[in-house]
């Protein structure tokens, strides 16, 4: 989505160094190999001790160059650095930053620069080398990774520039700050859930579910919904308040209005953001090939650390995405101890950008989330009969979880679907002959938190509810399925 690109920053450097522009300045190794060539002069004094004119002849020339080489090097404030967005910044895909340099002088420059982002776009900043020309932009490009979502302040490009001797350097610094604001301030972008990737992945589900909305269209069920469809002659047994009076008086006859199903279903999706969407778990990027010198530091940076709320936050815009393009309007509401973000139904692109906008501001808590209150909510907002996809997790507890009756209760005047995290490494520690006693125990005890949650889901699907297994990975693909299936059926 271009609309979620940030906007460039652009800033003029400034003398930076110890003393600011005191000492904004320093040598080459250029320099200091020379220094130490003159040095060699010092071997000859030890025997005929007028050869130390030598050295500092050679001293007073190269210290002559170095003042000489410095003056010509242009003012920090001839450079305009711009940094530019190329890509949506999303979770784990990857967005190239472009930063130009603008050299307002008649002058060559050999320049470096080192771009001081966020910790969560990436890790070690790199220096890049550019040759700057006067008054034309030098572009380099880099590749960054997000690691986290939500809103970030980027740093200042830091700069070093030689001349044409190559003997000193420059340092300057320039913040780029965003314009069209009245106070002006470092750079800030947001990054979102995953949404441009999960393009690809969702054609097939956007097509299937354009194929239903036809067959629906064929269909023509008439007399369910409230949408007008059309007239014809009144029949005994027509409801009075379906008579058309206007074509009544026109025709001379009764008239009765037909009308079709309701197409455009109200689809709400309800993200817990409570403590146990703070794990974290490693996911395999597929798209991207690195270069590294191992094949341990290529898998490396193959793997993405995210959390189970994030997956749930890229599940929610996939799903979003398609039911956009089927024709109905989707709803957000994500949840912790109080109720942090809420989206009322519609579709669009606006809409969807107002979603991803929201489920990057999600946070997890640390407590427990209150499902209930979550569901009271709901309760007032969702009047009509709907359709909620609610990602959760079942807390094991002795007693039946709060998630089974707040969903028991909804499930009433909505169809529900729980998509519900499983963890594989559980039901392989449940499996795992013991070795030990401790191990024993262990293995009970994973036995008997499987048997608790098998249970608490066969309640719950007895009650009506739909319940769908999956694992984080895979939680967006299972979620569309699921909505795809749902509408196959006809079960709104």
């Amino acid at each position: 989505m271009q609309i979620l690109i940030p906007q460039p920053a652009t800033a003029t450097a400034a003398p930076r160094g110890k003393l600011g522009r005191a000492l904004g300045f320093g040598l080459t190794p250029l320099t200091l190999i020379l220094f130490c060539i003159g040095l060699l002069f010092t071997i000859p004094a030890f025997f005929h001790p007028h050869d130390i004119y030598f050295m500092c002849a050679w001293d007073v020339l190269l210290g002559i160059s170095i003042v000489l080489d410095l003056l010509l090097l242009p003012r920090p404030d001839t450079l305009t650095v711009t940094r530019t967005f190329l890509d949506s910044p999303q979770l784990g895909a990857a967005t190239r930053i472009e930063l130009a340099a603008r050299l307002d002088a008649d002058k060559v420059l050999d320049l470096r620069l080192l771009d001081d982002l966020h910790d969560s776009l990436t890790g070690t900043p790199a220096t890049q080398r550019l040759i700057v020309f006067p008054r034309e932009d030098a572009l380099s490009t880099t590749t960054v990774y997000p690691r986290q979502r939500g809103d970030f302040a980027l740093g200042s490009v830091y700069l070093r520039y030689r001349g044409v001797l190559k003997l000193a350097e420059r340092w300057a610094v320039a913040t780029p700050v965003t314009p069209h604001e009245s106070k002006p301030q470092p750079q800030r972008v947001r990054v979102y859930p995953a949404h441009e990737d999960s393009r690809d992945s969702t054609a097939f589900y956007l097509l299937r579910a354009r194929q239903i909305e036809m067959q629906k269209r064929r269909l023509q069920l008439r007399g369910v919904g409230r949408d007008f469809d059309s007239l014809r002659d009144y029949q005994p047994g027509d409801e009075l308040r379906n008579i058309s009076w206007t074509a009544t008086a026109r025709r001379g006859k009764l008239v009765t209005r037909q009308f079709t199903v309701e197409r455009s279903q109200q689809v709400w999706m309800v993200i817990d953001a409570g403590r146990l969407s703070r794990t974290a778990f490693e996911l395999k990027r597929d798209s991207q090939q690195f270069v590294a010198e191992t094949s341990t530091e290529r898998e490396s940076r193959h793997l993405l650390t995210v959390t189970q709320l994030d997956q749930a936050t890229t599940a929610a815009t996939m799903l979003a995405q398609v039911i956009n393009g089927s024709g109905d309007k989707f709803g957000m509401m994500a949840y912790g101890r109080g109720i942090q973000q809420l989206l009322p139904p519609g579709n669009g692109p606006t809409h969807l950008r107002l979603l991803i906008d929201l489920l990057s501001q999600t946070r997890s808590e640390a407590a427990e989330a209150d499902a209930l209150q979550a569901v009271a909510r709901m309760k007032n907002l969702q009047q009509r009969r709907g359709m909620i996809v609610w990602i959760t997790e079942l807390v094991d507890s002795a007693g039946r979880p709060e998630i089974a009756v707040a969903a028991a209760e909804l499930v009433r005047r909505h169809l529900i679907v729980l998509v519900v995290l499983k963890h594989p490494e559980l039901e392989e520690l449940a499996a795992r002959t013991p070795r030990n006693r401790d191990e024993m125990f262990h293995s009970a005890a994973a036995q008997e938190m499987l048997e608790r949650r098998r249970e608490t889901i066969a309640q719950m699907e007895r009650s009506g509810v739909l319940v769908v297994e999956t694992t984080a990975a895979e939680i967006g693909i299972r979620a569309v399925s699921k909505y795809l299936e749902v509408k196959a059926e006809g079960l709104l």
